[in-house]
């Protein structure tokens, strides 16, 4: 069983999506880890991307000058830089999954 309090998601693309009923939730990307499942080789036939997105349970606090959150689950995320999208993945990710009038991005990305 995962330990939420102690453990870190770190973000190195990311932005803040504002949830129809106002909450928020960080979505980004972080580094794929060497295999998936971690006790899994990859095969040679497997299209692994770089990296996988993640969203996370409705943020109680946010620093934004250090890049620091909290999650209502309790999970730590630590994010890199500014909100950004350059593979174009998160986006296009919340957009399969939500109506377009309901996307509403706390940050701009940056280019």
């Amino acid at each position: 069983m995962e330990n939420n309090a102690n453990s870190v998601m770190t973000l190195y693309h990311w932005n803040i999506l504002v949830l129809p009923d106002e909450q928020e939730i960080f979505v980004g990307l972080r580094q794929r880890p060497e295999t998936v499942p971690p006790f899994k080789p990859a095969d040679d036939e497997d299209e692994l991307l770089p990296f996988t997105l993640r969203n996370s349970s409705p943020i109680r606090e946010f620093d934004q000058q250090r890049g620091v959150g909290f999650t209502e689950s309790g999970r730590r995320y630590v994010v890199i830089g500014q909100p950004s999208d350059p593979t174009g993945m998160i986006r296009l990710s919340v957009s399969q999954m939500m109506p377009a009038s309901d996307i509403q991005w706390k940050y701009s990305f940056a280019d």
